[in-house]
């Protein structure tokens, strides 16, 4: 009897702690387990958001029942900035950190007795004259600490990439009055009055402008000039304005850029092509055709090649921006 009576208690004991491991919930970040979450957003005035949440284990596998908390649990979370570099070093990558001042991390939320999860957190992505549009960054999103319940040995940061687009319109060009010009393929000092020249398609006056040689021998395309900006910025696109021509020359072509390649360097000897335009039209006056590039590049030098031309073999334009 007393044998037995060890043995029920033993069986008691055993029950009890078993049912205190259940109760004894962990909790993770669910948006952990899918490696980087991107996100992809227009710049606005007001924040895009982007939603991090923290359930306990178990509660969203569809095997398990019964994992609520027992509790209110508490969790604690933090922008996670010093991983940045860890995660580039480990994965190969380049994501720059998402500056100081563009987000905002809700740093508290709350599993409530009964539930299984904080449900989803606005973390806030204040973009508009802060991030540079089209280029990744990364904010890594961590649990820092729990209360009410333990931390799990897993999923416990999401690594979140954002990129802000923005619309041509809204694209402010860089100041020019600081540019030069690298080189050149060919220009027209014939042309007379300062025109003609390289530089007078960087001089900030649509009445002059670039042509490549016509005196002497006409050579067809391709035709470049070599812009230096002076330092090294991002470079998200760049604006072309025609030569003023009226008539036939206007209406038929008389040079204007036809197809255009955009190349971009850091030191005016390793070129990356990021721009590829055909068919730009050639209107009536001097509208800005503007273009942003494919591929977002820092750079000092932007390299506009006119690869074909309307209905002549020498090009000419009066304005280039970049922005």
């Amino acid at each position: 009897m007393r044998n037995l009576y060890i043995f029920l208690l033993a069986g008691v004991l055993m029950t009890a702690c078993k049912k205190d491991n259940h109760t004894a919930k962990a909790v993770y970040m669910p948006q952990a387990g899918n490696g980087i979450v991107k996100e992809s957003f227009a710049i606005a005035d007001t924040p895009f958001i982007v939603s991090y949440s923290a359930v306990i284990v178990g509660s969203d596998y569809p095997t398990v029942s019964g994992a609520n908390a027992g509790n209110d649990i508490t969790v604690h979370f933090k922008a996670d900035t010093s991983l940045v570099a860890k995660f580039n070093e480990e994965n190969g990558t380049t994501y720059p950190l998402l500056p100081a001042g563009s987000y905002e991390v809700q740093a508290t939320a709350t599993i409530p007795k009964g539930a299984t999860s904080t449900g989803n957190i606005p973390l806030k992505i204040i973009a508009k004259d802060r991030i540079s549009p089209f280029q990744d960054y990364m904010i890594p999103v961590s649990i820092e600490s729990i209360s009410g319940a333990a931390v799990s040995a897993y999923q416990q940061t999401t690594y979140f990439v954002v990129n802000g687009t923005a619309d041509l319109a809204s694209m402010q060009p860089y100041d020019e009055s600081g540019w030069s010009i690298a080189g050149f393929s060919t220009e027209e000092p014939a042309e007379g009055g300062g025109n003609g020249l390289a530089k007078a398609a960087i001089d900030g006056d649509p009445g002059t402008f670039w042509n490549s040689k016509w005196s002497g021998g006409e050579p067809g395309p391709p035709h470049y000039i070599i812009i230096d900006m002076g330092e090294i910025k991002p470079v998200h696109g760049i604006g072309i304005m025609d030569r003023y021509f009226e008539g036939d020359w206007q209406t038929d072509g008389h040079g204007q850029p036809q197809d255009v390649t955009v190349s971009v360097s850091t030191d005016n000897s390793t070129w990356d092509d990021v721009a590829a335009i055909k068919d730009m039209p050639h209107d009536a006056g001097q509208p800005w055709y503007k273009y942003f590039v494919s591929t977002l590049k820092q750079a000092r030098y932007v390299k506009v090649t006119v690869t074909k031309v309307y209905a002549t073999s020498s090009t000419n334009i009066a304005e280039v921006q970049i922005f």
